[in-house]
Order: structure tokens, then C-alpha cells, then sequence
């Protein structure tokens, strides 16, 4: 049975079949108190109200939903189907009401989050967690970019905040400076540049195939960062992918610390001495937009993640 209009009286059309709210809210006070005589005291109704809206409920399905042969109620097996479709129903009407509440307060029923691929994810999912446990009824749209794509979708108002590498701030953003992303120049331990001893130079690795994560930018100029312009490219949309073709021996390239770290304690990858690239530090900033007044949500979220920035 699909739940296919919910009235303004309370009313659920299944089918055929016209249910009220009030006969699953007590359904579900029986079942989770354990006997009708509970569940009128939980819902401050008197015992024959309980009952009397139980055999409508039936009869409205003609089934029977409870075996009152023992001195509980049971539930037969017809009534857990009918229990089990009620509670999402149920919890379906309770998120709807949410989020009329929200939006009759002003506020918003979506943030949407830019988020470039070198962050580390770890902190932002535990911000999205904390703000979605306090406000379960409001989505979280989130998307990942690579490069430009971030501030590319925030200056187009695609989304509300963007965590992006910056070098230089547009003027129509604001941001507060949120973590500092170190890059290492690595490959696979037996890929020919991370055998040698001595500092590499471009004319040394030119030779060698580099893979790059492309910008995800679609309108704006699309931008690089630590790109060999004399070298063969291999290009991905992704770091992930990027890690794994150079753990393969396929290529060298420069990778965020964080993403790669385990893999070179455990020798999987090497730094390269490859000297243009050593201790690259890239600046990570929150952003908004200077013209875009955010929502009391937006504005929730962005206070969590400046309250977790980064110490320098």
C-alpha cells in the first residue's frame, strides 16, 4: 500500500482505503507501551478511545491487527506489516512538520556546500554531522570539486558556501582562512625519478608521464597548480583515482599530505626530490559570497565550520 494524499483533516488515503493519523499514533502507542492500558495513559486518552480507534483501524482494513487471546496484545502477522508501514508513514509526517516549522520560522529547507577534493573530509563530515543531528529536517547538498570548480560554483550562486584553495581572493568573496594543505610530489617506489638521490629538475622529469586531477570548473578559465607543462599528462577527475595510477608505477604527481601519508609510511609511495615542488602549502578557505545575505541554516553551518578552522 503507497501512501497517496495526506488531508488536511488527518486523513490517509491507502488505495481504497481512507486511515486517519490519530488511529497510527495510537497503534504505535499499543505496540511500543505493550497494552492499551498504557497506551491511553502515554497519550492522555481515556482506555475505551484507545480501543474504540484500534477496531476501527481494523475494520477499516479488515484485518485483525492484534491476537488479544493473552493478556497483552500481540500483534498478528498482518498487524507487523500494517505496524511497520504505519511508523514510516508516521515518521514521514513528523519530518513534514518539521519542516513546515522551519519554513514558517524564515528559515531554509536546503544549504548547498562546495567542497574541493583536496580537503580533508574527515572534518567536514563532522561538522555536517553535527549540524544535520540539530536540524534533521533541513538537506545538505553537497558537492566535491576539483581546482577553480568550487569558487566557480559559488560566484554562479550554485551554492550557498564553498571550502576552496585560494591564492588570490575575488572581490565579490569574504573568507575566513580554514586549514593549510600541504602537497608532496610522490610515485611508486620503483618508478625511475623516486630512485634517485639527487634533486630532480625539470628537464629530469619532463620524461617522466605526470598524472593531474582536471579543474572542474564549466564557464571560468580552468586553472592548474604544479602542472610540468613539458611532461605527458594523464589527467583524472579525481584524487583518489590520481593516488591509485600512481601507486600502479603509471605516473608521478603531486598529492595533499593527508591523503597520502599512510601510504607512505608504508612505502606504498615515495616523495620525490623534485625541487620546484617541495613544501608546497596551498591556503584553504570558507567562503561566501559578499552580496549573498545567508539563511539562519547557511549561516548555522558557516559558524560551525569557522569554529573548527584550523591553528597556525
Amino acid at each position: 500500500m503507497l501512501l497517496t494524499s495526506l488531508s488536511l483533516f488527518g486523513y490517509l488515503h491507502f488505495g481504497s482505503y481512507m486511515l486517519t493519523l490519530e488511529q497510527l499514533v495510537v497503534l504505535r502507542a499499543v505496540v511500543e507501551t505493550g497494552s492499551f492500558r498504557s497506551a491511553s495513559e502515554t497519550l492522555h486518552k481515556a482506555q475505551s478511545a484507545v480501543s474504540y480507534a484500534i477496531k476501527n483501524l481494523e475494520a477499516d482494513l479488515n484485518i485483525r491487527i492484534f491476537d488479544r487471546s493473552s493478556y497483552r496484545p500481540v500483534l498478528t502477522e498482518q498487524g507487523k506489516a500494517i505496524f511497520n508501514k504505519s511508523k514510516m508513514v508516521l515518521s514521514q509526517v513528523e519530518d513534514l512538520s518539521l519542516l513546515g516549522e522551519h519554513l514558517s520560522q524564515g528559515r531554509e529547507s536546503e544549504v548547498r556546500l562546495a567542497v574541493n577534493g583536496i580537503c580533508k573530509f574527515d572534518n567536514v563530515i563532522k561538522v555536517i554531522q553535527k549540524f544535520s543531528k540539530k536540524n534533521p529536517s533541513v538537506r545538505v547538498l553537497l558537492s566535491v570539486e576539483n581546482l577553480g570548480g568550487s569558487i566557480e560554483q559559488l560566484l554562479l550562486g550554485n551554492v550557498d558556501i564553498a571550502l576552496a584553495e585560494v591564492t588570490d581572493m575575488p572581490d565579490q568573496m569574504e573568507g575566513v582562512l580554514w586549514d593549510k594543505i600541504e602537497f608532496y610530489t610522490v610515485a611508486a617506489p620503483d618508478y625511475p625519478p623516486a630512485k634517485s638521490k639527487n634533486k630532480l629538475t625539470k628537464s629530469d622529469m619532463m620524461q617522466y608521464v605526470q598524472i593531474v586531477v582536471a579543474d572542474s570548473s564549466r564557464q571560468f578559465q580552468p586553472k592548474t597548480a604544479g602542472v610540468l607543462k613539458e611532461a605527458t599528462h594523464w589527467t583524472v577527475n579525481d584524487f583518489s583515482i590520481k593516488r591509485q595510477l600512481i601507486m600502479a608505477g603509471l605516473g608521478w604527481g603531486n598529492m595533499p599530505r593527508h591523503l597520502v601519508e599512510d601510504d607512505l609510511k608504508a612505502k606504498r609511495l615515495v616523495t620525490i626530490a623534485y625541487s620546484t615542488t617541495i613544501n608546497l602549502l596551498v591556503d584553504f578557505y570558507l567562503l561566501k559570497r559578499k552580496d549573498a545575505l545567508l539563511g539562519p541554516m547557511c549561516t548555522e553551518l558557516w559558524n560551525l565550520f569557522a569554529a573548527t578552522k584550523a591553528e597556525f
